[in-house]
């Protein structure tokens, strides 16, 4: 508010205590920044002319095929993540989430951009952004002719900032300060913002349950106004600042009744997906190098700028992770998990026997096919079973691969009765005692003998 102090024509008394601010103070928490009122007016054609302008072009991350696909049908555009949108890149541990954030951060860091880097779960070791940051700029430089030293590099438009708690992240992306997020970031990174949003507001467990007279909102109201607060803070803040907003998020797994455990993003209430304007999923996928076998991160697109993808996963572009950063790598998607000259074969499904028209050599007794079958575990269950009664029924009774009658003969009596048969129907003794088995000269059971 402007200062009313009185004028020389009109020095009264009581205008010099008109100033708010000089009694009462800068009230911060009230009321909003001056720079996040509102979105500025553009005339249409400043619009048009902006475009061409170096502050609209999007952000390299480092791998050609994956910012041409960023860019989506608009080819002749630079590629890369666009400005004003919020991008989220989700995956489980260990596929190369924050090592392309580091790219993304460390290319824009070498163009001269500002980038703000927020961490939410762990904190970022500084060595790794300083050993990717110097590999980028030296490449950049080795382009350059004529160019016999390395580049300086500005560490002051690298800032980094440590929010470990739900209140802090919301204060810092709803009120932005101009001296924390400036107007020159062209990039702010939020890495794993799921971790406090799934800690302070956890899902509900009971899915009917609503909020009672007198006990205020739901565990499911207040996830979803918590989520809605976050969303829209991070759009005012990448459509005020004109920067991109890349959010890492985590996965969890998801139980369907007809296609099982899926993994999906931790986050993934309606009013957290309409805010995500472009969507990445990095997994891990075995790839062959000669003849050698081997994994590579993989990216995949399921939304850009605001459209889903037909299919659940396209723009498939492979890298690996290096010391200095991350590399391309030539991989076939069609041929999954193989690359270009390798045993592609091994990465698709296995054919049943009748399309390969090829006929087992060895089929010389029948009761090797089941082995096969149950790849031996079924003639190991077998084998393992007691010895057959010395008394049969017939042909039929005999099993395959057992010495008929072991231990038994002619004369009867000697057996365990959990092995051997009794009467006609061939009930087994349950108390482990003995049976008179007398056996005529056909090996049948005569009828009518009672257990002692």
């Amino acid at each position: 508010m402007a200062s009313l102090a009185p004028s020389p024509s009109s020095p009264t008394p009581s205008a010099q205590t008109m100033d708010y601010h000089a009694v009462h103070g800068h009230d911060l928490s009230s009321f909003d920044a001056p720079g996040t009122h509102r979105l500025p007016t553009v005339a249409a054609s400043q619009a048009l002319d902006d475009l061409e302008h170096e502050l609209a072009l999007p952000l390299s991350t480092g791998l050609d095929s994956l910012d041409r696909a960023l860019v989506g049908a608009d080819a002749g555009r630079r590629g890369g993540i666009e400005r004003g949108q919020v991008t989220e890149i989700w995956g489980p541990p260990g596929t190369g989430k924050t090592a392309l954030a580091i790219q993304t951060a460390a290319h824009a860091v070498c163009d001269g951009h500002d980038v703000v880097w927020v961490d939410c779960l762990q904190t970022l070791p500084r060595r790794r952004i300083v050993r990717v940051v110097e590999a980028v700029k030296a490449a950049q430089d080795a382009h350059v002719s004529g160019h016999d030293g390395a580049g300086i590099i500005d560490w002051a438009k690298f800032t980094h900032f440590s929010c470990l708690t739900l209140p802090h992240l919301m204060a810092l992306t709803s009120r932005p300060a101009p001296s924390l997020i400036g107007q020159a970031v062209s990039l702010v990174v939020v890495s794993c913002p799921s971790a406090l949003l799934n800690e302070a507001l956890p899902r509900s467990q009971d899915g009917a349950a609503s909020s009672k007279a007198g006990q205020g909102l739901s565990a499911a109201a207040k996830r979803s106004q918590g989520l809605h607060f976050v969303m829209d803070a991070l759009q005012k803040l990448a459509a005020t600042r004109n920067c991109a907003v890349l959010v890492l998020t985590q996965c969890a797994t998801r139980m369907q009744s007809e296609v099982g455990a899926t993994l999906v993003a931790a986050v993934n209430a309606s009013v957290w997906e309409q805010g995500v304007t472009t969507r990445l999923v990095l997994f891990r996928d075995w790839a062959w190098t000669g003849t050698e076998s081997g994994s590579v991160f993989v990216a995949g697109l399921q939304k850009v700028d605001g459209k889903r993808t037909n299919g659940v996963v396209e723009g498939v572009s492979a890298f690996s992770v290096e010391p200095g950063g991350v590399a391309s790598v030539d991989y076939d998607a069609d041929a999954a998990g193989s690359l270009s000259g390798g045993p592609a074969d091994l990465g698709r499904r296995k054919r049943k026997l009748g399309q390969t028209e090829l006929e087992v050599p060895d089929s010389e007794d029948e009761g090797d096919e089941g082995e096969d079958d149950d790849y031996g575990w079924a003639g190991e269950d077998e084998e393992a079973l007691p010895a057959p009664p010395p008394q049969w029924q017939g042909s039929e009774d005999i099993l395959l691969g057992q010495e008929v009658g072991r231990g038994g003969g002619g004369g009867g009596g000697g057996g365990d009765g959990d092995g051997e048969g009794s009467g006609d129907e061939g009930a087994s003794d349950s108390d482990g005692g003995s049976r008179d088995g007398a056996t005529s000269d056909e090996g049948r059971l005569e009828a009518g003998e009672a257990p002692r």
